[in-house]
């Protein structure tokens, strides 16, 4: 049975209260489940434990013809002030199993990337040390094809299998989403990925470790510390940073209420305690128009802009 341990008085659909595998939360604060700590409630807050569950929702929320936003780390989005209507599912549970076998890797979409790179490098396994700092789950990594530092997930994905709406499962290789730069042909589409299969070759444990460790000094020396934010806003246009372009701007430093455009970082916005989404959308809009005003350069997010964020963003208002 599912479960609602808020202690919210809203009753459960009896339809989705006989889901097994689902811990169902109505009413959740998204603000906390996100680095950003800005956000609504969700109608339906959900942690997902099983691929039978997993399944059984799909289908009770496209029977429903409900919104469905699936999240990982939380680390990449920014919800709405005003929350979300229909479901926010998390992964949890059986989607956070790791397999070595050899050289080949079977990770759950719901391990954090980090997890994964650590305890491959300790078990002398090497390809994914470059990625250990990125801030994402497997299943959101490939959905993005997820980089840093010359490592991309492209790069040692085997395999991945999918979810798509209707409950249909499905592998694909690598080449099959058609990775580019933060891009696969995932996106844009309510596919999920439920598992991740990695080819790493063998190596030295001590110097793989050692090198997540260093990368991850040199990660977090360039971030700001200490207040929320969500990493990197904007995707680096082609041969150029993002941040260089804003800085050069003059916009480090720029507030709109309690968001500012970090001093440290200019492709990081920071949440100094009680910012809204609005407040940082419209960072972002500033920075796009100066950007595009005196470089002829667009903009594009790479945080989730979640809900109406997205369509407010596109209209520019």
């Amino acid at each position: 049975m599912a479960t609602d341990p808020s202690g919210s008085m809203t009753p459960l659909p009896s339809s989705l209260a006989g889901i097994a595998g689902l811990v169902v939360r109505p009413g959740e604060s998204l603000a906390r489940h996100s680095t950003f700590q800005i956000g609504g409630p969700a109608q339906w807050y959900i942690e997902v434990e099983t691929l039978a569950g997993l399944v059984d929702l799909r289908q009770w929320v496209a029977g429903r013809e409900l919104p469905f936003q699936i999240l990982g780390l939380g680390s990449n989005i920014l919800f709405p002030d005003e929350g979300l209507t229909g479901v926010v599912a998390r992964l949890t549970g059986d989607f956070r199993r790791l397999e070595i076998e050899g050289t080949r890797v079977t990770a759950g979409a719901a391990l954090s990337l980090s997890n994964v790179a650590r305890r491959t490098a300790q078990a002398g396994l090497i390809g994914l040390e470059a990625l250990s700092g990125f801030p994402s789950t497997v299943g959101g990594a490939v959905y993005m094809n997820a980089g840093c530092y010359g490592t991309e997930i492209q790069d040692v994905l085997s395999s991945a299998e999918l979810l798509e709406t209707d409950g249909g499962r499905r592998r694909v290789t690598a080449p099959d989403l058609e990775p580019g730069y933060r891009e696969t042909n995932l996106q844009g589409t309510a596919t999920i990925v439920t598992e991740a299969v990695f080819d790493l070759e063998t190596g030295d444990a001590e110097a793989a470790t050692s090198r997540i460790d260093e990368l991850n000094r040199r990660r977090w020396q360039s971030l700001p510390s200490g207040v929320a934010n969500a990493g990197s806003i904007f995707r680096n246009p082609d041969g150029d940073y993002a941040g260089r372009l804003i800085d050069e701007c003059g916009l480090k430093g720029r507030r709109s209420g309690d968001a500012q455009i970090s001093a440290k970082h200019g492709n990081v916005i920071v949440n100094h305690g009680e910012a809204t989404a609005r407040d940082v959308l419209d960072l972002m809009l500033l920075a796009r128009s100066s950007v595009s005003e005196r470089f002829g350069v667009e903009l594009r997010p790479e945080v989730v802009l979640a809900g109406a964020l997205g369509e407010t963003w596109r209209s520019g208002e």
